[in-house]
């Protein structure tokens, strides 16, 4: 009798130990995460899992620092145990975004807008997110479309031979700004959505663009190298002749480098600015033109780069993974999430006003088509399970 206590005195004490040991393990490798220190922290982790297989916090914090180490392979293997072991932990919002890019899945699900033959593409969305302006190619040439939040009510707005492109909505939704070579260059138009009615707004013999309104909308800003480098103006909106310019004015220049592309954001210009083969990120102050450089990591120049509506985060494309595709970058966290998944061209171009839905524009149909991602809705724990049975 004497043995058996001894015995099972004996097993509890060693199943104690491995328990303490999975314990330090995980709190130890906590404190490396916490640190930044992802190969000590991977070191604590995986020798926590060797002592109890059967942790699922150690798996779940050995998942996530394999996403952390970009580990494709072994976070996959490190989900699917874990999942085994605790489902409300695999539904974590990091794993699923990272696991899914990991089986070529996209984080979030995509509603696909527009599908005409020809070219959709240079989206905007209306201030109240119920209305949506692109340019189309479907008629022939590139002419303005409007159409409702959901895609739904598609309708011609533009009839000429010319290009008309790039279309941006007043704040109150009632006017399109656009673009168009029909005299010859790039030149900036104001349509009318009530009258009907296009009205030119620049005129000048160099290219006139990416034009958009201030936040009162009593202004329109856009880029121009009327000045010998590409710089952004600002001119009045108010009563002056209907064929001269009403006293442009330089808005921002950079005497060192060009503007490749802006935009606005919470009364402030967003601003791509090209220096010596190098692009920044900057956030300029319309009212006295102060600049602050934003955080943000390498990305393509001259396409859209969007601050989100509640300005905690950056939505840019970048082709550091082989091709064009959109991420969302937290400056806070100094971390960025790949949104798009596929080998076409994924352009950003705004967010709908509650942040929810990205709009974008992409060749995945094999013509370019508008399409809205569906930020709140990350895709499901089984679906990914599902895709890793087939592996």
């Amino acid at each position: 009798m004497s043995r058996l206590i001894r015995a099972a005195t004996v097993s509890l004490l060693i199943f104690a130990a491995l328990g303490c040991g999975d314990r330090r393990a995980v709190s130890k490798g906590r404190e490396f995460l916490e640190m930044g220190d992802l190969s000590r922290a991977l070191a604590q982790f995986e020798q926590a899992v060797s002592h109890n297989p059967r942790n699922a916090l150690a798996h779940y914090l050995l998942a996530r620092t394999y996403c952390l180490c970009d580990s494709a392979a072994l976070a996959i293997k490190e989900y699917s145990l874990l999942a085994q072991l605790d489902r409300e932990m695999a539904d974590d919002t990091l794993l699923r975004q990272r696991i899914s890019l990991y089986l070529g899945l996209e984080p979030y699900p995509s509603l696909r807008l527009t599908g005409a033959k020809g070219n959709d593409a240079f989206p905007c969305i209306s201030g109240d997110g119920k209305r949506i302006a692109f340019s189309s190619k479907r008629d022939g040439n590139a002419e303005l479309y409007i159409m409702s939040g959901d895609g739904g009510d598609q309708q011609r707005l533009t009839s000429h031979p010319a290009v008309d492109y790039g279309p941006s909505f007043s704040p109150d939704g009632s006017k399109l700004l656009f673009v168009s070579d029909r005299e010859g260059n790039d030149e900036v138009y104001l349509y009318d959505l009530s009258a009907k009615k296009e009205t030119r707004l620049t005129y000048s013999k160099s290219d006139d663009w990416l034009p958009c309104f201030s936040p009162d909308g009593q202004e329109v800003f856009w880029v121009s190298d009327r000045s010998g480098r590409y710089a952004v103006w600002r001119m009045s909106l108010g009563a002056g002749n209907p064929e001269k310019e009403n006293s442009p004015q330089v808005l921002f220049e950079d005497q060192t480098g060009e503007v490749a592309y802006f935009g606005l954001c919470s009364g402030r210009l967003v601003v791509q600015r090209e220096s010596q083969n190098q692009s920044f990120l900057l956030s300029v102050d319309i009212s006295d033109g102060r600049t602050a450089e934003i955080d943000i990591p390498s990305f393509r120049s001259g396409i859209p780069t969007i601050v989100l509506p509640d300005g905690r985060s950056i939505a840019y494309v970048s082709a550091c993974d082989g091709n064009d595709e959109i991420y969302l970058y937290q400056p806070d966290q100094k971390r960025s999430l790949r949104l798009t998944n596929n080998a076409s061209e994924d352009f950003v171009f705004g967010f709908t006003p509650d942040g929810k839905k990205m709009l974008y524009d992409s060749d995945r149909g094999g013509d370019r088509d508008v399409y809205l991602m569906q930020l709140d809705r990350l895709i499901a724990r089984d679906q990914l399970l599902s895709r890793i049975t087939k592996l």
